[in-house]
């Protein structure tokens, strides 16, 4: 009975001393599902829809019956700056080109029988774009002056809930994306005692190509 005991002390201890990491999500979607939305995005502990496929597939296993969800969003990102000098220079305001973006959501859930749940979903969890204004003069230019990209990920679920406490979720993704990108190359001018000028515009563009991960 003591090492039962025991047993989630350790769990605790070891998950609060285990090392972590961070991944960047600037082009995350998480624009899932209005019930999630409408709690701010806190809603992977307590989402109570399909859209658990997406927050957290271990919910699934709390779902009775049948469950659709179909929707989307329309997503209209914007950023600009002002630096100081040499670059872009005071009182200069450099900013993208207004872009829409309408990633779509279709997610499922069908309660099989004690304890077991199965999702599917369809989904966008990456994408959007960035294009700036004034590309030849733009401060970031050798970097990127437009850049988008595109995923369409379908997923396939499955949750067991052990008693009222306790459920754990597992799945597959199929991913298809594809990205392009644009900027400007330069080079140092011959005779022209170390200055630089543009010489060429760069496109990089892939075709739509799969990936498999798991959540």
């Amino acid at each position: 009975m003591r090492s039962v005991k025991t047993l989630p002390i350790a769990v605790a201890v070891w998950m609060t001393l285990a090392p972590g990491f961070a991944l960047g999500a600037g082009y995350s979607i998480y624009e899932q599902g209005a019930a999630v939305l409408g709690m701010a995005g806190a809603g992977v502990a307590s989402v109570g829809d399909a859209s658990a496929v997406f927050y957290n597939p271990a919910a699934l296993a709390r779902l009775e019956g049948t469950q659709v969800i179909a929707g989307g969003a329309m997503l209209a990102p914007v950023t600009s700056f002002a630096g100081i000098a040499p670059y872009p220079g005071y009182g200069v305001t450099e900013e993208m080109e207004r872009q829409y973006f309408f990633p779509p959501t279709l997610y499922l859930s069908h309660h099989l029988c004690k304890g077991w749940t199965a999702g599917a979903g369809l989904n966008a969890p990456f994408g959007l774009g960035i294009e700036w204004k004034d590309p030849d003069r733009f401060t970031g230019r050798y970097i990127v002056t437009k850049a988008d990209l595109q995923a369409l990920n379908a997923n396939l679920s499955a949750a067991y809930a052990r008693g009222e406490k306790w459920s754990a979720g597992a799945g597959a993704d199929l991913v298809f994306a594809k990205v392009k990108l644009q900027n400007r190359e330069q080079a140092v001018v011959p005779g022209g005692g170390g200055a630089v000028a543009d010489v060429a515009k760069v496109a990089l563009e892939s075709d739509y190509k799969t990936g498999w991960g798991w959540n």
